[in-house]
């Protein structure tokens, strides 16, 4: 029997979601002795909403390092867990690990995760599909949400400025006018060891709201931008609404609500944007505009392709609609972006091969090696601080950074050769971007 050692030691929606995974998975896990190294912190947390049945959740450290596994997973973000994760007895290794200072990611999955600690905009994947992928089983288990009558719809607190306090009672009195019957209770009232199937939850995302999802409930969770899958349940039957940076109104919110209620999901003529998840594709959950959208959605469009290609090498078609003005705009200028990224990302080819056609002489010029060197430094802190100042380019550019920041060869010239296969493969996949780009932009 292999002995595996998933590492855990993040924040408590972290965990959930991963026990969430391990417990789904479990056939698969059968003929494994699985340890599950976990912060108490976040168990703890864990413990008071619902644990799921996951076997071997352990948070003594000093008897995870005194063991020998097969196989070990880092799952986390925190840094701490790099070096403890070299510390792990271990024949093969997925995620970060630090090394003499180095951090060492193997593989792509682990990769993009590492990208959400620049704060993406929106979480592209969500995450059970990102751990699942890092874990190593394809299958992508999911069910529909139960459509229980809805006669309970819990509220959880919205920041007043999102939704203010009179629009938020004046839409419990229109919900009530329609509906005498139901019954309004906050988040906090309810019971996740409970079937929820007849509760609506209403409010913004948050770790207590995933676990009602969890439990049957579905929701209706209000954002002020699209966000992705942040804090979002992995089942269909769950919409997120966004108001595009303005307030929410009863009088609009009312008739998605009721409609809702009535017929199972929301009409594409609700006043907010609004997003369905669903599973209809092969790389798991996915969340689909039913109207036009925030102007990041042609983006969060183009990055499922792309990291479905970068990371699995596998094709996601998806269907494309008609961009708004504001979409057009928001796109078009990213590509602007793109433009002078190709143009320096050429520039640093050139450096490079240089570099490695001197690496290769016997005579290598230290003057001329030290200047392209010296050039490459400079692209690499201007694509950081393009990366900064655009938040919907930094996930590919971080992506790209993590593992150009990996130490691939002892030699100059192992180290040149690394170099130009990771720059020609990052160029291109900024190529890619850009013309999935102009594939949307051409539906306009």
């Amino acid at each position: 029997m292999k002995k595996v050692i998933v590492i855990q030691q993040d924040e408590a929606y972290f965990l959930y979601e991963t026990l969430r995974v391990l417990e789904k998975e479990q056939k698969a896990l059968k003929d494994i002795h699985l340890t599950v190294l976990v912060s108490p912190a976040a168990l703890e947390k864990i413990q008071g909403i619902a644990l799921p049945t996951v076997p071997g959740i352990t948070t003594d450290v000093d008897h995870c390092l005194a063991q020998d596994f097969d196989l070990s997973f880092n799952l986390s973000l925190k840094e701490e867990s790099w070096d403890l994760h070299q510390l792990i007895k271990a024949t093969h290794k997925n995620g970060p690990l630090r090394t003499n200072g180095e951090l060492i990611v193997p593989d792509l999955w682990s990769t993009f995760l590492l990208t959400f600690k620049a704060q993406a905009p929106f979480l592209t994947f969500h995450l059970q599909d990102i751990y699942r992928n890092i874990l190593g089983v394809r299958g992508v288990p999911h069910h529909e949400k139960r459509k229980g009558h809805v006669n309970t719809i819990a509220f959880g607190f919205t920041s007043t400025g999102l939704f203010p306090t009179e629009e938020q009672e004046k839409l419990i009195h229109e919900i009530s006018q329609q509906h005498p019957f139901v019954q309004f209770k906050e988040l906090s009232e309810m019971d996740v060891l409970e079937d929820l199937s007849h509760v609506l939850y209403i409010g913004p995302p948050s770790f207590e709201a995933l676990a009602l999802c969890d439990s049957g409930a579905r929701g209706i969770f209000l954002s002020r931008h699209f966000s992705g899958f942040n804090l979002l349940p992995y089942d269909e039957g769950n919409f997120q609404v966004t108001s595009q940076g303005k307030s929410f109104k009863a009088d609009d919110l009312t008739f998605g609500i009721l409609q809702l209620i009535h017929n199972g999901t929301i009409p594409k003529s609700f006043a907010f944007s609004t997003y369905a998840i669903d599973h209809d594709n092969l790389f798991g959950a996915y969340m689909r505009t039913m109207n036009e959208g925030d102007e990041a959605y042609p983006v969060y469009q183009a990055y499922v392709v792309l990291w479905n290609f970068l990371l699995s090498m596998c094709d996601a078609n998806l269907d494309i609609n008609r961009c708004t003005p504001m979409q057009v705009e928001k796109t078009k200028e990213l590509q602007d972006i793109l433009a002078k990224l190709s143009r320096l990302h050429d520039y640093a080819l050139s450096s490079i091969d240089t570099i490695h056609q001197e690496a290769r002489s016997a005579n290598a010029r230290a003057e001329v090696i030290a200047g392209h060197v010296k050039n490459l430094q400079e692209i690499d802190s201007t694509f950081a601080t393009i990366a900064h100042s655009h938040s919907l380019l930094r996930p590919i550019l971080d992506f790209y950074r993590i593992r150009k920041g990996q130490n691939a060869g002892d030699t100059l010239k192992e180290q040149s050769e690394s170099s130009l296969l990771l720059y020609s493969e990052e160029g291109q996949a900024l190529k890619a971007l850009d013309e999935l780009f102009t594939t949307i932009l051409a539906k306009t």
